[in-house]
């Protein structure tokens, strides 16, 4: 499930850049490096691709609260659970090899400056 969210997730954005991207520029700081001519598409292309963009934004804003609903633990005991047995893994292992640990560490003397 979660690799399908994630496929789908990558095509509408995708599709989202793209859709932003042909839409004609609607006045602001590109409008001088454009011409005014419409070379493709009809006049109503616009609210097509205006909705089309609004559609793509809200797929991508539903399907990450969906990744979030599927991919995090279903209570905090699972959560809780799973650090402690991390915790645990790493409390036994042994220290590197010419390394002291951090408890045998020698303590620095203060000069007292």
């Amino acid at each position: 499930m979660i690799y399908t969210l994630s496929i789908l997730l990558i095509i509408c954005a995708i599709l989202l850049v793209v859709v932003v991207l042909a839409q004609n520029s609607k006045g602001g700081v590109a409008d001088g490096f454009s011409s005014s001519t419409q070379v493709i598409g009809a006049k109503r292309t616009g609210d097509f691709l205006s909705n089309l963009s609004i559609g793509l934004a809200v797929a991508i804003l539903l399907i990450c609260l969906t990744f979030n609903y599927v991919a995090k633990p279903t209570s905090d005991a699972d959560a809780s659970d799973a650090e402690d047995a991390e915790i645990e893994n790493t409390e036994g292992a042994a220290p590197a090899e010419g390394k002291a640990p951090a408890e045998q560490a020698p303590a620095k003397e203060d000069s007292g400056r």
